[in-house]
């Protein structure tokens, strides 16, 4: 496999027909769902998703980066409503219109590391009343354990190319099966 930095620049820069291939392997994957919520690396594969389930996207955003959705607040009342995006690090700003009712959630990423940006969105999710069925990634980068993370708390994790660190590079996973 190719270095770690030829290897990113390869997966952001899919060919429309690799981007196709990857979407038709996940629509077979992935279980029903109301809403796909994108982490940013992940847009255009979340796009595709939505399109072919003819479901809505929501992006989120790490804070900073996100249009802020409430003016300022002037009570702890109303900050106790909001969700705690300040300490979690991450928004999740709902386009115009969203149904009412939705129900489950997939989050979709690029590259599934150590699960820790999934699993603070999922948080923001539950806080809507959405429940994260699954956590889609195109990769899935096995030794940082991010599935471990995200399956211990009840989520099935998708992953289209499991790859792992090894002290010659990047290589396939073969430690364990791909379960799909």
């Amino acid at each position: 496999m190719p270095s770690e930095t030829l290897f990113e620049d390869r997966l952001s820069d899919l060919s429309l027909r690799d981007r196709a291939a990857v979407l038709d392997h996940l629509d077979l994957l992935v279980p029903d769902f109301d809403v796909v919520i994108a982490l940013p690396d992940a847009e255009k594969m979340a796009r595709g998703l939505a399109r072919m389930r003819g479901t809505p996207v929501v992006m989120a955003q790490p804070n900073g980066t996100a249009p802020s959705e409430a003016g300022p607040q002037t009570s702890s009342q109303e900050a106790a409503d909001l969700p705690d995006e300040a300490t979690n690090h991450w928004s999740l700003p709902t386009p115009d219109p969203l149904p009412e009712d939705i129900q489950t959630a997939v989050i979709l990423t690029r590259q599934l590391q150590d699960g820790l940006p999934e699993l603070l969105v999922a948080l923001l999710a539950a806080k809507r009343g959405w429940t994260v069925r699954a956590v889609v990634a195109v990769v899935e980068r096995t030794n940082f354990r991010g599935r471990t993370r995200l399956e211990l708390q009840g989520m099935a994790v998708h992953a289209v190319l499991q790859i792992a660190d090894t002290p010659r590079g990047l290589e396939l996973e073969r430690r364990f099966p791909n379960p799909e």
